[in-house]
């Protein structure tokens, strides 16, 4: 259980770094305003997440110290900590970050993502059998700023797992990454397991598992090179 409660802050860190271009350390703030990952949800996951495991230890220590350490977690983050940040954030991102302020709660998680900007794509092969039941599993849970996209419309050899690319252009992951960056386009409960799935070390063992069970990479066809058209003047330049 206390495992489970620290996946938040764990998936927080690895966002700070992957899309923020930087770390919790307020000498290295992150570059650019991180919502995507678990702060769709939350704006705090990683107080949250700490204050939370805190108090769980407790119960299983049966620790009034520990207790009253998550209780100091709460007022340092409610108070010094929300302070500190919301003014800086506020001067480094401006309207950015009032908008999203304004729609994800510190201390409440949201349930459905939250999203600005341009949508992001998850390409998915409608030619391959599991990928497209992948693709209608999620058509079907009406994703929240996601645009799934044939992957035939790359150009042929370009892509040989699914691929999930943000909507402002940088962190393409691929394969089980990227399915688990598709989930937190669901829900908060899908999008909880989509950060255990992106967990270091974790996606790698279900990746090798899920190739040893022979759903491995494909190698599909551009739109370009099932068109009829395409095919007749390939037969006609040979010789």
């Amino acid at each position: 259980m206390i495992l489970l409660l620290a996946i938040p802050g764990i998936s927080a860190v690895t966002e700070f770094a992957e899309r923020g271009f930087g770390t919790p350390i307020p000498y290295d703030p992150p570059q650019q305003l991180v919502t995507s990952g678990i702060y769709r949800y939350c704006a705090n996951p990683m107080q949250l997440s700490c204050t939370l495991v805190m108090a769980t230890w407790a119960g299983v220590l049966r620790s009034g110290w520990m207790l009253l350490a998550a209780g100091v977690s709460v007022v340092y983050s409610a108070g010094i900590a929300a302070w500190d940040e919301e003014e800086d954030l506020a001067r480094r991102f401006g309207s950015e970050w009032r908008d999203y302020r304004s729609a994800v709660r510190n201390w409440w998680p949201r349930w459905r993502p939250y999203h600005s900007g341009p949508p992001a794509l998850i390409f998915i092969a409608r030619s391959c059998g599991p990928c497209s039941e992948v693709r209608t599993w999620l058509e079907a849970r009406s994703p929240l700023g996601l645009q799934i996209v044939d992957a035939e419309t790359l150009p042929a050899g370009s892509i040989q797992r699914m691929r999930y690319e943000p909507g402002y252009g940088s962190g393409t992951v691929d394969g089980v990454r990227a399915m688990g960056r598709a989930l937190e386009h669901l829900h908060l409960g899908w999008a909880l397991c989509g950060a255990a799935l992106r967990l270091p070390c974790v996606w790698q063992l279900v990746q090798l598992f899920l190739d040893a069970a022979g759903l491995g990479p494909r190698v599909i066809s551009c739109e370009l090179d099932m068109s009829p058209q395409h095919t007749d003047r390939e037969l006609s330049s040979r010789p």
